[in-house]
């Protein structure tokens, strides 16, 4: 008996240090909340559709949305920080869709004007290197995807680009490219047809879209059938109207670029450019020097861009940014207007930026709406953009990959750099 009761007392001791352990461990890996980061009170316009969440409390945790729900029932973990959204409103980052990144100082102007994504439209290696950076934390900004260096025929528009007039080479490029990992394939407008039609199919193979230009070889129609994915600046469209149908039919998107020509015609009538402050002097020499001498007309743009949406066209949002006068960033404002302007609702402006980045990059199941389980991308707004698209500038506060950056942050980066370039 005594024998029994030893062991008894033993086995109970063990059992109580087993679960002294586990009560260790589990206090230790529990949650106290203080990871989290809460907007309270906050209306959310989601994006998906056309609507205003008010009054909602939205929880982010390790850079995901994790609830989302009427304030007076999403309970707000212990310890979150707490973001006041009262009368604020809340939406996803926008994307611009069309940039030439120069340099690494330009990744906070797009974040301090609600610029979470950039598509560079001119890669190189040292871009490459910048996205892996900026993916593992090590320097803040957007997130980047990198089209390839230009392909181009002979003679090539730019310098710097990748100049293939034979098919054997167009083959070899397009693997090369796909293996050095960049996101798309970028081509121009110099390409003869037979070298076009081998960069169509061998990215077909290597599951990389080709965007860009339409060569002058190929012409719109051409393009429109060849499962080139994305055309920029509108390249070559008029207003027959056999190309709207055709563009719908193919899946083809457009990002328009209107901005580009609207803000050199404001320059050259001496009219003020936000943001000019922050860009580099030697970039500004640079854009001085290649303004154009006459007015450009955009109506034609406007048109264009009206009637592919209306008939369902897919629109992308992008700026062509670090053209003469398009600065980084802040030009993305530019261009919702001239959506607007052009005749889409703030909410179809908007979602070019957003929901429709999303779906063009692919990753609609993680980005481009303000979701549970999507990214915490978002910018918080003192007022209703859907009501006036200029709201969309009045920004509280922008978060990217669940990284808050409030106004007070975003105004002492802006003056830092402003007084690097002073």
């Amino acid at each position: 008996m005594h024998k029994e009761y030893n062991n008894f007392k033993k086995v109970g001791f063990m059992n109580l240090v087993i679960i002294c352990i586990f009560l260790i461990v589990s206090c230790s890996n529990s949650d106290d909340g203080s990871s989290s980061i809460v907007f309270r009170n906050v209306n959310v316009i989601p994006m998906n559709t056309e609507t205003i969440l008010y009054d909602y409390n939205l929880v982010i945790k390790d850079g995901k949305i994790v609830k989302l729900g009427k304030s007076w029932k999403t309970k707000v973990p212990k310890n979150a920080t707490i973001i006041d959204g009262k009368d604020k409103y809340l939406l996803p980052g926008l994307a611009d869709m069309h940039v030439h990144l120069w340099l690494e100082d330009e990744l906070i102007l797009y974040l301090a004007n609600g610029v979470t994504t950039i598509r560079d439209m001119f890669g190189n290696f040292s871009k490459l290197s910048l996205r892996d950076k900026v993916e593992q934390g090590e320097i803040l900004g957007p997130r980047l995807y990198i089209s390839s260096p230009i392909i181009d025929g002979e003679p090539p528009i730019w310098p710097g680009s990748t100049v293939v007039t034979n098919s054997e080479d167009a083959v070899k490029w397009v693997s090369k490219y796909k293996e050095m990992g960049y996101d798309f394939i970028k081509i121009y407008e110099m390409l003869t047809m037979d070298v076009y039609d081998s960069i169509i199919n061998a990215a077909e193979k290597e599951n990389i879209p080709v965007v860009g230009h339409v060569p002058v070889s190929v012409g719109i129609e051409k393009a429109l059938q060849s499962s080139q994915k994305s055309i920029e600046h509108l390249s070559k469209y008029d207003f027959i109207d056999t190309l709207y149908d055709m563009t719908i039919e193919n899946n083809v998107w457009n990002c328009p670029t209107i901005v580009v020509y609207e803000n050199q015609n404001r320059a050259l009538a001496n009219k003020e450019l936000e943001g000019v402050e922050y860009i580099s002097p030697l970039s500004l020499a640079y854009w001085k020097d290649s303004l154009v001498s006459n007015p450009i007309q955009t109506k034609g743009l406007k048109y264009i861009t009206k009637r592919l949406h209306d008939e369902g066209g897919k629109i992308l949002l992008g700026t062509d940014a670090n053209n003469p006068f398009i600065v980084p960033g802040f030009s993305i404002h530019d261009e919702l207007y001239n959506f607007v302007n052009a005749g889409l609702t703030p909410y179809e402006a908007i979602r070019t930026g957003t929901y429709n980045a999303a779906e063009f990059l692919d990753i609609l199941d993680e980005s481009g709406t303000v979701e549970k389980g999507k990214n915490a991308d978002l910018i918080l707004l003192d007022g209703n953009p859907l009501e006036d698209i200029t709201n969309i500038k009045k920004i509280e506060g922008v978060m990217v990959r669940g990284k808050w950056i409030s106004k007070d942050e975003i105004d002492e980066m802006l003056k830092t750099l402003a007084e690097k370039y002073e």
